[in-house]
């Protein structure tokens, strides 16, 4: 309430036409005065307290509410306020909450994050901490302070990729990731933060669907579920004796050496529903041949028949991490490729070639009949020149891929570390 009061302001004094006495002067302007003084107390009051829209003539905006209390208010349109941690994040970096609500820098290698500035006790304090991943970080690892709490119960234990670093929440970015954004709060003034991720799963509904090299990819740790890239089921509406099965459907996702289990009614007398066949030969973009084992010959079919009652169901699997990648990833130029003896040449960091044989290896572009972002397994080794299967089992690469001539130059990453995924593959109902 105003202290301003004019109450002792006699506004009929002076008397005009009358010789006034000059005290009622004095006694009027003293009480203007302590007035004046008291609006000034009071306006000046008001500059340092109140919130403003915009800055008042001859001072700096300040809207700190310095945690007072606003109660009962409706609200509309409220922003959040951002700050930029920088481009190249590294080693141990502070997130001061009080210069923004988000948070957001590039992490350019192993990186710890600090926190500063949270709101007192008894009230709830958030930031939002957005982090893009650089190219040249994709094994980066994430820690996060001792404070934040690794009870079960919080769930900072379920984050992707955590790991327990010496009591402290760490993150190895997930492969193939580019963005992670992490909600943190407490309520005791950090003494305690809480983490949530927004833009990633947890642990328990982090299932990929992805083609998994048994050494895994950076980023895959231990506890990391994905399903291959489903197949279509073919429906065989004929069987003759070249001995090509004929389907309704594309080939084009088959390939030698992938596994197929037949239902329905079998067309082919050589063919038992339920039993594990093994692409042999694509022929053509609706016939293929299948073996009865890894590179073995072409069942024969008895006789021509058709109908459309006999599938064919190329497996699908689902992979399960039981470590984390601890592989070395080697960058190889390739030069060629040739028809004759389907072989592939290299040229450069072909060092570790003579301990690769079986390794996965992917190709960056399609090249003489290598299809880019591929898991191939290398076969034979006659440095700089190798073959590859598209298929491995018990650890042993498959079938060579056919290939044609090509000189179109592309690079390949092979990777030479343990089998870390184990697969399990799926039955058709």
């Amino acid at each position: 309430m105003s202290t301003i009061n004019t109450n002792a302001i006699n506004v009929n004094y002076p008397v005009p036409g009358v010789n006034n006495n000059s005290q009622g002067f004095r006694d009027n302007f003293a009480s203007i005065v302590n007035n004046l003084n008291a609006a000034g107390n009071e306006i000046t009051d008001l500059q340092n307290k109140v919130v403003v829209k915009q800055a008042l003539i001859g001072t700096t905006i300040n809207n700190d509410m310095a945690n007072t209390l606003i109660s009962n208010a409706s609200t509309r349109s409220f922003r959040a306020t951002t700050y930029n941690l920088g481009n190249a994040l590294s080693g141990t970096v502070l997130v001061n909450v009080s210069l923004g609500d988000v948070h957001y820098g590039t992490v350019a290698g192993d990186t710890t994050i600090n926190f500063g500035s949270w709101a007192p006790t008894g009230t709830q304090s958030n930031v939002q901490v957005n982090l893009s991943i650089a190219a040249n970080a994709a094994n980066a690892v994430i820690t996060f302070p001792s404070s934040v709490t690794l009870s079960p119960d919080t769930g900072a234990t379920t984050l992707e990729n955590y790991s327990n670093s010496s009591g402290n929440l760490a993150v190895t970015v997930p492969n193939g990731v580019t963005q992670l954004n992490y909600l943190v709060s407490t309520t005791d003034c950090g003494n305690t933060l809480y983490i949530t991720p927004i833009n990633r799963p947890r642990i328990t509904t982090q299932i990929q669907q992805r083609l998994v090299p048994p050494t895994g990819l950076q980023g895959d740790v231990n506890g990391d579920v994905a399903v291959s890239p489903s197949f279509n089921q073919l429906t065989i509406t004929t069987a003759n004796t070249d001995p090509y099965l004929t389907t309704s459907g594309n080939t084009s996702q088959l390939y030698t050496d992938l596994p197929v289990v037949f239902t329905g009614t079998s067309l082919a007398g050589n063919i038992v529903v339920g039993t594990t066949y093994y692409v042999r030969n694509v022929v053509s973009s609706n016939t293929f041949t299948v073996s009865s084992s890894i590179g073995g010959a072409n069942i024969a079919i008895g006789a021509n028949a058709s109908g459309t009652t006999m599938f064919a169901n190329p497996v699908s699997y689902v992979y399960v991490a039981t470590d984390s990648y601890n592989a070395t990833a080697c960058v190889t130029n390739v030069t060629n490729t040739f028809a004759s003896g389907n072989l592939i040449t290299l040229l450069g960091n072909i060092g570790s070639l003579t301990s690769a044989v079986n390794a996965p290896i992917v190709f960056t572009a399609n090249m003489g009949g290598l299809i880019e972002n591929t898991v191939y397994y290398i076969k034979t080794v006659a440095s700089p020149n190798i073959t590859v299967s598209q298929s491995r089992t018990n650890g042993v690469a498959g079938t060579t891929v056919g290939l044609s001539t090509d000189s179109n130059a592309t690079t390949a990453t092979y990777y030479v570390g343990s089998d870390i995924w184990k697969r399990l593959a799926l039955s058709s109902w």
